[in-house]
């Protein structure tokens, strides 16, 4: 096959899901803060014995250091506020949307739709999943904001969104007694505790605690050699490939990347050029492969159903394909066989760990029902 190895030069660009819609906003710090929890540690443990053949990119076990902002450390307190927090529908006007109904659990922390609503700015776009946000320093397709906190503040109080007024959130929460006694233990201060801004630093204090990285890859990696089957191993070769760079991309060990590429999904949308005067138009930023296999519908806007039609795309030519301009030039088409694209996709799929999901209320706080759970057929 002639033109190999342009394969994972495009799967590198695999522009599937990613991102993350989180929460927060900022203001001073609380009254009383408590002891922060030890950092989490962020490496994998590393191989007893490298297994034969790694190529030295799957060996890159050091994740980035998970780093709040010094008026958030994380604590057990704030987490705990926040895991209650992002599964109350009462943070909506209607008290019917949580932060999990579109973010939800069982759907990869995203909701198997291919766009939400639009924002200020943007059109609607695929919802970018919450694992291993905290690992990001761009946040969103178009990379508009830099920090969880930062994030809460458009999903939270939008109209077209869970439509809420900080002032009301907070005499709402406060209400509650048992709100009140979970902001005390996290801030300090009683009643006086309960403000928006502590809502959104205990929603991205949660957030930073939800981390995939005990895959069957990450397994492997360490090595334990059945952790991988034959066909899943075949699929790490061609994803490793030094032919096919789709790990310059979507580099281990978090298999995204702090840049923004155009692949040429058909779309008006001006991804970076929107926010950015030195960004490219229809670029966007690198996502993680990490859950990837329960985040469908792919690409920014969510018109590629499987992985096996993003793949497809990329052998096409992307597009370049169409026509599209200022397409990544590495993105050039290539050939593969039925057998390649069956075994990159197991590989993909490899790339699945859920172990880190928090326990899901079966009830909010508040009274109110949680998004049901759902029976992903990922799974």
């Amino acid at each position: 096959m002639t033109r190999r190895s342009s394969f994972l030069n495009a799967c590198a660009h695999l522009s599937v899901l990613a991102l993350v819609v989180t929460l927060t906003a900022c203001s001073a710090p609380a009254a009383k803060t408590p002891a922060p929890v030890a950092p989490t540690a962020t490496a994998l443990p590393a191989p007893a014995a490298p297994l034969a053949g790694l190529p030295a990119a799957a060996l890159k076990t050091q994740f980035p250091p998970i780093v709040p902002p010094p008026d958030n450390p994380t604590t057990p307190e704030k987490v705990e506020l926040g895991r209650q927090l992002f599964y109350d529908p009462l943070l909506s006007a209607s008290n019917a949307m949580a932060c999990a109904t579109c973010h939800h659990p069982d759907l990869g922390f995203s909701n198997a739709a291919a766009i939400s609503p639009p924002r200020a700015g943007a059109p609607g776009r695929n919802v970018p999943t919450v694992w291993n946000a905290a690992f990001n320093r761009h946040l969103l397709w178009d990379g508009r904001v830099e920090s969880l906190e930062a994030q809460a503040v458009d999903p939270l109080t939008m109209a077209n969104e869970m439509a809420a007024a900080p002032a009301e959130i907070e005499a709402e929460l406060r209400a509650i007694p048992a709100y009140v006694e979970l902001f005390d233990a996290a801030f300090g201060g009683r009643e006086q505790a309960v403000t928006f801004d502590n809502v959104t630093r205990a929603l991205a204090a949660f957030e930073r605690t939800l981390l995939s990285r005990n895959s069957p890859f990450d397994r492997y990696v360490a090595g334990d050699a059945s952790a991988l089957s034959p066909q899943e191993q075949r699929g790490l070769a061609l994803f490793f490939s030094p032919q096919m760079h789709c790990a310059e991309c979507h580099q281990p060990p978090t298999f995204a990347h702090e840049t923004f590429r155009v692949v040429g999904v058909p779309s008006e949308d001006p991804g970076r050029a929107g926010v950015s005067p030195a960004g490219v138009r229809g670029a966007f930023r690198v996502p993680t492969l990490r859950n990837v296999a329960r985040t469908a519908p792919y690409m920014h806007n969510g018109s590629l159903a499987t992985l096996e039609e993003v793949v497809r795309f990329y052998a096409d030519g992307a597009g370049r394909a169409n026509g599209f301009p200022s397409v990544d030039p590495l993105l050039k088409g290539f050939e593969l066989s039925p057998q390649d694209l069956t075994d990159l996709v197991a590989f993909l799929h490899a790339l699945t760990d859920e172990s880190g999901l928090p326990p899901v209320p079966q009830q909010a706080l508040s009274g109110l029902p949680v998004a049901p759970r759902i029976a992903s057929p990922a799974r």
